[in-house]
């Protein structure tokens, strides 16, 4: 009479490991990746919101005065006044940005009121360590566009 013998040989194991050491490798580059690109969308909403409050806030004459959005250090910035320097820190609304992220062809954007228009028209452009970008325009008469 024969024996059954039941289990997994040795060769069996190592497939086995080795298969999961590469969907574990695979999934973590995955996750990686969309986390960064979700950092760049993130990050083009929160500009793109903060622009359109920091002109609707200067048009309505919320606290009479001029507001606008500053990018320096890593965070956006809406804020009070006639410029970032001379600023009402009390009212200072702050975005982090992820350290992966560079948005350039932004410092400081302050609108006028009564017409909401920005003090420089602007290119922004959002881009993140892997390659992925965004674009916001700033027109001359502060409409903000992706």
């Amino acid at each position: 009479m024969d024996t059954i013998q039941k289990g997994f040989t040795i060769i069996e194991l190592l497939l086995l490991i080795a298969l999961l050491l590469i969907l574990g490798t695979m999934t973590t580059a995955f996750t990686g990746r969309f986390l960064t690109q979700n950092a760049v969308e993130n990050s083009t909403d929160q500009l793109v919101n903060e622009l359109r409050k920091a002109q609707l806030n200067t048009m309505m004459g919320k606290s009479n005065s001029h507001w606008g959005v500053n990018y320096g250090s890593n965070a956006i910035t809406l804020y009070k006044g006639n410029s970032y320097a001379t600023r009402v820190t009390a009212v200072d609304e702050v975005f982090t940005v992820n350290v992966n992220i560079l948005i350039s062809g932004l410092t400081d954007i302050n609108y006028w009121p009564t017409n909401g228009t920005p003090s420089a028209t602007a290119t922004i452009t959002i881009t993140d360590n892997k390659g992925s970008t965004n674009q916001i325009v700033v027109n001359n008469q502060g409409m903000v566009t992706r």
